[in-house]
């Protein structure tokens, strides 16, 4: 601060200007706008003791008018709020300033002016430290408030896909990552790919709060997610999580997430995705054309400082890359299968019912009993309910259940005749997976062997007259000729009475 008081007292002794300059540590033009300004508003040597530097400088720089009467005022608490919610501008807020004040018939700031006083404001609320961020010692990490979609093929069903994104602060480079959901197996995996497509470790990793990777953290103790920690452990890094409702402690990562949302998300969200890689692809596209784009404020871009100035000071990559392994217990069932996220491995079915447990990477998922492993399996990435069946594992009177398929299920079907086939088709058609109608197929089809094909043919035709998806239950039913079956209309039933009896209808002309 100017020494406004120590100006004015050696001015008063008749010391030079330069001597004054030399001796308080300011310019000559300070002591000569303090002195002059000093006589302007009547201020003389000797000065009150109680008035120091800061009641001098306001005596001589009298505060300007802080606001135009005629202008609309600025709600900068409102803006200031607004401006931490993803995608909102101060050209947008401006806007909305406009039309409020015109609402009001007062005049608003121009755009300029309303920025500056919005920095002053924010200046003077608000004191922060610009950090300082040193090549290749950490890296900031978060998901991206927004989402993306992958469609289903199959069903049509929208997915959501959450992004990851990870930012080196020295450089500013990107990357970024979907998946379909933020369990700790995607964040970890997410990880091992930044880590992959940078090249090389950082001694350090910021993450948020989240569960996925921090169990608590409080002023005294700060607990690590298990599968967190090894991971961390396995690449030499340390996790040091950002202070809870401080996002400038990862101030980076948060620009860097504001940057994928309106560079690479946005553009993005009128393209239709028809699988997870198909977007990580498009994804990465648009990351990399952020990071080749030069910078605004600083020569280069983040690719070119990231190459010359933070590449070289990573820490190595491990030979192989992290697999986390995850283990739950289970219990066989009595299809030999054990139940693993949402998809179904198989086990030696002499193992029914026996407790195991399961364990699993990204690529591998096997089981154990006993501390022995009895089955092996590649990590299924099939939908929801999908098998994963190893024929050796299967008694002798199941292992050709495999050679099934829709394809020749309708393909038998048709030689017993139409109304067969288009029963078989309709139980095909009721699942969600196609594999999991194959056992009622197979035992429709079986029934032609103890009733023969005729009257198979005539059940089915009989079935189809009652529902358009008719079950194995029903067509069996009808068969035995003696079972109740409901028709489409939910007030109409019927008692089958035997084979006989309708064929006495039919000659009649009464096909009901």
């Amino acid at each position: 601060m100017v020494k406004y008081r120590e100006i004015l007292r050696l001015h008063a002794l008749g010391v030079s200007v330069r001597n004054i300059a030399f001796s308080c540590r300011c310019s000559t033009a300070t002591v000569r706008a303090v002195t002059g300004r000093a006589k302007a508003n009547g201020l003389s040597w000797p000065l009150p003791e109680e008035m120091g530097d800061r009641a001098i400088r306001d005596a001589i720089y009298p505060p300007k008018s802080k606001a135009d009467p005629d202008k609309a005022p600025i709600d900068h608490e409102h803006i200031d709020a607004e401006m931490s919610r993803p995608g909102v501008t101060m050209m947008l807020l401006w806007s909305e300033y406009c039309e409020a004040a015109t609402g009001q018939g007062k005049s608003p700031y121009m755009y300029s002016a309303f920025c500056d006083r919005h920095r002053s404001w924010a200046q003077a609320h608000k004191a922060t430290m610009h950090m300082t961020h040193r090549p290749a010692e950490q890296m900031q990490v978060d998901y991206a408030g927004d989402t993306m979609e992958v469609v289903d093929i199959d069903t049509g069903e929208l997915l959501k896909v959450h992004v990851f994104v990870a930012c080196l602060p020295f450089s500013g480079k990107l990357y970024a990552k979907g998946a379909y959901d933020m369990k700790e197996e995607s964040w970890v995996d997410a990880h091992v790919s930044a880590f992959s497509f940078f090249g090389g470790t950082t001694p350090i990793i910021v993450p948020d709060n989240l569960k996925q990777g921090v169990v608590k953290h409080t002023i005294d103790e700060l607990v690590i997610n298990e599968q967190y920690r090894r991971m961390a452990e396995y690449y030499g890094c340390a996790i040091v999580p950002g202070r809870p409702r401080r996002p400038r402690d990862k101030a980076a990562v948060e620009m860097g997430v504001r940057v994928i949302e309106q560079r690479a998300i946005a553009p993005l969200r009128n393209r239709v995705f028809t699988s997870l890689d198909e977007l990580n692809d498009a994804l990465m596209e648009r990351v990399d054309e952020i990071n080749a784009r030069p910078f605004q404020k600083r020569e280069g871009s983040r690719d070119e400082v990231f190459s010359r100035q933070e590449k070289a000071l990573l820490v190595p990559l491990p030979h192989s890359p992290y697999e986390m392994v995850i283990r739950k217990g289970a219990t066989v069932n009595f299809s030999y299968h054990v139940s693993f996220d949402g998809r179904w491995y198989s086990v030696p079915f002499a193992y029914v019912r026996r407790e195991v447990e399961i364990c699993a990477t990204k690529s591998a998922v096997w089981i154990v009993c006993d501390g022995g492993r009895i089955a092996m399996h590649e990590r299924s990435r099939g939908p929801k309910g999908s098998y994963s069946t190893n024929p050796d594992h299967m008694p002798d009177t199941h292992r050709d259940f495999t050679e099934w398929s829709g394809q020749r299920f309708r393909k038998w079907a048709k030689t017993i005749g139409v109304s067969c086939a288009t029963a078989i088709d309709a139980i095909l058609s009721s699942r969600k997976i196609e594999q999991q109608s194959y056992r009622s197929c197979r035992a429709v089809l079986a029934l032609a062997d103890k009733h023969g094909r005729e009257a198979l043919e005539q059940a089915c035709a009989k079935a189809l007259s009652y529902s358009p998806r008719p079950s194995y239950k029903t067509i069996k039913s009808i068969l035995a000729g003696s079972v109740k079956v409901t028709r489409e209309d939910p007030d109409a039933g019927a008692y089958l009475r035997g084979s006989d009896y309708y064929t006495n209808l039919e000659d009649e002309g009464d096909v009901r």
